[in-house]
């Protein structure tokens, strides 16, 4: 008898510690993490509104409007993009479904500041239910000169505040209208260049040459001697089966790290990885932040690194220069820069500056935070030197800013389904840098990329006031 009421006892109190696990995961997922679930990509109400609210505002950090509602015939609203296309994936839209800011905000873009009193005067005096808006880091001046660069040619263009993390352009190409992205479904669905990707935050692309900022601060770690490290360049090498070449066979002939970054030379840094080794790369490539979630609001794809220890020699010099199996977004291309730029601390990115109540108080604000140290102070000044000479004496010219001191690093990264993509990362001015950038074009097959990133650092810094 004792042993089966032991028995009962233990059974009763297993059910109640269910019973509260459950009552508290319950209370976790209304609490704490409903706003995540309201804009969940996964989560099929986002394509179902509240027609008896009406939708906050998104603005840029200027407070121009590029997202609001508007009265629909027939009662409830209609969702209006003033700017359409130039931040359309900013912004998304929200008609089928839910994307960009749209899906990352629903919660406080639908939530009522102090319901009770609004949900009153809408009953006694007729007032709108109205949500709350959000004010974005994104400056739609800088976001606009970055469209009108990239055109019609198919890439991204993102723009970083390097000590915040802030988000000033995040622009792409194809993309839409999210004034009718309804009326346009079908099509936009299943067109072959799929514009309703957006290409800053879920395109995943070979780094190209950009990478040797990696493979170079490897060296800088690892190898004792990486000042007096040189290579005689005579346009290709052979390691292991893999042969190397340098752009259009040069020759570069006898170059250090210095002379090989301005001259970009594919020779030289596959030599000089082959010293490394492929563990100590993998290292340095978990220690800028290539595998880290980065938490951004957006929708964003991980980067592909699979590089290790057991990887071969041509595994090792192909990731080396950019290419084999490494994937990344510009979205942490520009973050990269913004961490050398920063003097190695690399900042969470984000678009949201802060909700705005109806009553133009201010809600919910983010703060900077940190997300890796990459290196050293010291060794992102050597970076930030090397990254200089590209482009006042290497392959960046044309990203040069009159008046203003550049760092940066070009790519050409080899594209097995058509032409070569052009890069371009870089941050200015050089001495305080203000603004940071990854320019990223498919297809391109030359350094258009460059020419674009100079542009765009020149708006952004007189945006800013430098």
């Amino acid at each position: 008898m004792n042993n089966m009421k032991r028995s009962i006892r233990r059974i009763f109190w297993l059910l109640a510690l269910c019973f509260f696990l459950l009552l508290g995961y319950l209370g976790k997922l209304t609490l704490v993490d409903r706003q995540a679930i309201s804009g969940n990509a996964y989560n099929t109400r986002l394509r179902y509104g509240d027609d008896t609210i009406r939708r906050g505002e998104i603005m840029d950090r200027e407070g121009e409007v590029i997202a609001r509602s508007i009265p629909a015939d027939g009662g409830g609203y209609n969702r209006e993009y003033p700017r359409s296309r130039m931040a359309a994936h900013i912004t998304g839209y929200s008609s089928v479904g839910k994307t960009g800011v749209e899906a990352a905000e629903n919660f406080e873009l639908m939530t009522l500041h102090n319901e009770l009193l609004q949900r009153l005067g809408g009953i006694l005096k007729k007032d709108e239910l109205i949500g709350n808006s959000v004010k974005l880091t994104v400056d739609m001046d800088i976001q606009s000169a970055a469209g009108n660069l990239l055109g019609s040619a198919k890439g991204a263009v993102v723009v970083m505040e390097p000590s915040t993390g802030r988000v000033l352009a995040l622009q792409a190409f194809p993309d839409f209208d999210p004034n009718k992205v309804a009326a346009q479904w079908e099509n936009l669905k299943d067109h072959e260049d799929s514009p309703l990707l957006n290409r800053g935050t879920q395109g995943i692309y070979p780094p190209g040459s950009t990478f040797k900022t990696v493979t170079a601060l490897a060296g800088i770690e690892y190898l004792p001697d990486w000042q007096t490290f040189t290579v005689e360049c005579t346009g290709e090498a052979v390691f292991e089966d893999k042969i190397i070449h340098c752009y259009n066979n040069r020759a570069h002939g006898l170059v250090d790290m210095k002379g090989a970054m301005e001259g970009s030379c594919n020779c030289y840094f596959a030599a000089l990885a082959q010293k490394i080794g492929a563990g100590k790369l993998a290292k340095t490539m978990e220690r800028v932040g290539m595998q880290e979630a980065c938490g951004f609001e957006l929708a964003y794809t991980p980067n592909t690194v699979l590089l290790d220890s057991d990887s071969t020699e041509s595994e090792l010099v192909e990731t080396a220069i950019g290419q084999g199996r490494t994937g990344v977004t510009p979205l942490y291309m520009a973050m990269l820069a913004s961490a050398i730029a920063n003097e190695g601390l690399m900042m969470r990115p984000y678009i949201v500056d802060h909700v705005v109540y109806p009553n133009g108080s201010t809600g919910k604000t983010t703060v900077p935070k940190k997300l890796a140290q990459i290196c050293t102070p010291e060794e992102a000044a050597i970076l930030k030197e090397m990254m200089v000479g590209v482009v006042e004496n290497g392959t960046g010219g044309a990203a040069s800013v009159s008046g203003v001191t550049v760092a940066g690093k070009t790519g050409t990264a080899e594209n097995a389904t058509g032409n070569d993509h052009s890069w371009f990362i870089g941050f200015a001015p050089a001495e305080e840098p203000k603004v940071a950038i990854a320019v990223l074009l498919e297809n391109a097959n030359d350094g258009t990329a460059s020419a674009i990133a100079g542009k765009v650092l020149r708006a952004a810094l007189e945006e800013m006031g430098e």
